[in-house]
């Protein structure tokens, strides 16, 4: 019996499909590989998605958007003999995507001075604080300690977490490995939102023609972002079996991208 996670059987396929989408020379199956490698990899796109959003309080949609957009990135550009897991270098260009949406949102944004100077006054508020203080606090007591509206001081908060989100020089550390993002920051080019809209469609498709058993299972996992003991739970089923339909599924999309390949 294997000793893989299910997880780690999901990332090993991966890898066989990118060593597939480097050396074929069809673009159509390249296509469809790269759709196949995104369904796959979404749930890591979401989870820092999700991440990000928690400090940011920006709308989770568009980072997952822009996460997409550098998952399709690292798909166009890994190369195994230079990082031979790619859910590590997926991650890097999948945040800095992500990075690069914040700061540019950030930098459309004219915040006023006051606003900037209460940021600065908070942090020099919040920095003489003990941890337990820190903890205890809230923007009502921040507002009442410095005399100030409670929405200015949740505006002033909200501006300094997304200065801090897209600070190129922060580290990040993704499976034990960190670095900057300003090193790993991609171009970016807006113009790639269209063809991510378009990307999207297809996976759609794709999904939709799925047999019945195998299409609600895919549904959870991508569109959801369930996880196997969650799609158990809801579907009345062992996690053992979902894992297998999942596989299964997989296995059949990957099926019709050869069989479209050869004809």
């Amino acid at each position: 019996m294997s000793n893989l996670s299910t997880d780690d059987s999901i990332y090993i396929k991966i890898q066989d499909w990118l060593s597939e989408y480097a050396s074929t020379n069809s673009s159509k199956q390249k296509k469809r590989l790269m759709n196949l490698i995104v369904v796959a990899m979404m749930p890591v796109v979401k989870k820092i998605a999700n991440s990000i959003a928690r400090r940011a309080e920006d709308p989770v949609e568009d980072l997952i958007q822009a996460g997409s957009i550098g998952l399709v990135k690292a798909i166009e550009r890994y190369n195994p003999d230079l990082c031979p897991k790619f859910r590590i270098y997926a991650g890097y260009l999948i945040v800095g995507e992500m990075q690069h949406y914040m700061r540019d949102k950030v930098a459309m944004i004219k915040v006023p001075r006051e606003i900037l100077e209460l940021a600065m006054r908070i942090k020099n508020f919040v920095k003489d604080l003990s941890d337990e203080e820190i903890d205890a606090m809230t923007s009502e007591k921040v507002a009442e300690a410095l005399d100030v509206p409670v929405q200015k001081v949740q505006t002033a908060i909200d501006v300094d977490r997304r200065k801090k989100v897209t600070s190129l020089d922060e580290l990040i550390n993704i499976d034990g490995n960190k670095t900057s993002i300003g090193d790993l920051t991609p171009a970016y080019d807006y113009q790639e939102y269209s063809e991510q809209k378009d990307r999207q469609m297809e996976i759609d498709e794709i999904i939709k023609n799925l047999p019945v058993e195998l299409k609600e299972i895919v549904e959870l996992f991508y569109y959801e972002d369930m996880k196997q003991t969650e799609i158990a739970e809801k579907l009345d089923l062992n996690q053992m079996m979902v894992s297998r339909r999942l596989k299964k599924a997989f296995n059949y999309m990957y099926s019709i991208i050869k069989k479209h390949d050869m004809e």
